[in-house]
């Protein structure tokens, strides 16, 4: 009979014994229960009656806007209630330029292409990923190829590798190759006119496997100034648009998994109150990824000190969420400060699930990135569809 399984024959009604419950994955679950009950309000507070704005004040933002929905996706497993889904597609897709492939931020010029093609810098860059995978969400994808990846040569795209400062630079070089794989991959989607540049995808992964430090796992180098941020961001950045969205393995990834941990007992971005979603983000995901290569457990490369570093992010993070406001960002010059609002929430979401998944518990939150943040690839090699 149902409640009775602790019942012994003859009468004997001591009960069985069962472990308690784990009191951290119950603090999981409560913080993922709290952030489902409150997230329709959050999207509430930044949406100023025609647009989102990444919190109270702000000017309306195109990532704000897809922020909005990787956060209701995720949380609620539905579009942003404040428009229809096919509002929401019809606004995102009429952001995008069909000449150029490019969304410029609202009330900017479209960005002016390089001689290869493709853009170097701004917000037009990130938009090819928010924008993207905001899209993916909502049903369709980017109505246009990227055309200045689409007509990239091979050997256009190496010399633009060849120049991006790795030395001085390392996170924006990584940025920009995590828009340019993004984009090579939304193009794979427009089967007649959205190819890429003969053999780019190929030239880019050859380039990457041959550049990678063999005594990091990484490309560009540290400072004395900022120690190895440039180079782990960096790092994140592009081996998400690459290797991570393309499923392919990362070259040296206990090297890797070295640098990264060297990093993030650097007290000069992990000291207390100091942390930033960049900078946790961009420690978690490459361990995450790695580790994928290298196997988790008693037997993973590092992972007693890996756990305990993931232990100490959540133990930090997740007493940091406002009620009816979310995340903040966090601290520093990147980003948009401590205040709570769609930028930081819509991170600090996919970190927490990130640092779950490393201690393998990311089941007690309910909830798994999908979007821009996805932990699974978005396709499988260069060539087949996802």
């Amino acid at each position: 009979m149902a409640g009775l399984s602790g019942i012994r024959p003859g009468g004997d009604r001591t009960p069985t014994s069962r472990p308690a419950p784990d009191p951290r994955t119950a603090t999981l679950a409560a913080f993922a229960d709290t952030a489902r009950d409150q997230a329709a309000g959050l999207l509430d507070r930044c949406w100023d009656g025609e647009r989102y704005v990444d919190r109270p004040g702000a000017a309306p933002t195109v990532r704000a806007h897809c922020d909005a929905v990787e956060i209701a996706d995720l949380l609620l497993g539905v579009a942003p209630e404040h428009l229809s889904t096919e509002e929401h597609i019809g606004r995102l897709s009429g952001l995008q330029d069909p000449k150029s492939g490019l969304v410029p931020e609202f009330g900017e010029p479209l960005p002016v292409a390089d001689a290869d093609g493709f853009i170097g810098e701004g917000a037009a860059l990130y938009h090819v990923l928010c924008v993207g995978y905001a899209l993916d969400l909502l049903g369709p994808s980017l109505p246009h190829p990227v055309r200045g990846v689409r007509d990239m040569t091979a050997r256009q795209l190496v010399v633009r590798l060849d120049a991006l400062p790795w030395r001085t630079g390392a996170w924006g070089a990584g940025a920009w190759v995590d828009s340019l794989a993004t984009a090579a991959h939304w193009n794979l989607r427009h089967d007649d006119d959205g190819d890429n540049g003969p053999g780019t995808p190929e030239s880019l992964f050859g380039w990457l496997l041959t550049r990678a430090d063999p005594w990091t796992g990484m490309w560009g180098s540290p400072s004395a100034e900022e120690g190895r941020l440039q180079v782990v961001n960096g790092y994140y950045r592009l081996t998400r648009g690459s290797f991570a969205q393309f499923g392919l393995p990362v070259p040296y990834p206990e090297r890797v998994v070295d640098a990264v941990l060297d990093h993030a007992r650097d007290a000069r971005h992990f000291g207390s109150g100091r942390e930033n979603a960049c900078n946790v983000l961009d420690v978690a995901h490459p361990l995450w990824l790695c580790i994928q290569q290298l196997g988790r457990g008693a037997d993973g490369y590092r992972s007693g000190e890996i756990d305990d570093w993931a232990e100490r992010q959540l133990a930090t993070v997740l007493p940091r969420w406002q009620d009816g406001r979310g995340f903040g960002f966090g601290p520093g010059a990147a980003g948009p400060g401590p205040e709570p609002g769609l930028q930081g929430t819509e991170m600090w979401l996919a970190i927490v699930w990130y640092l779950a998944d490393l201690l393998g518990r990311s089941g007690e939150l309910g909830y798994r990135p999908r979007g821009i943040h996805r932990p699974e690839p978005a396709r499988q090699g260069i060539a087949g569809l996802s």
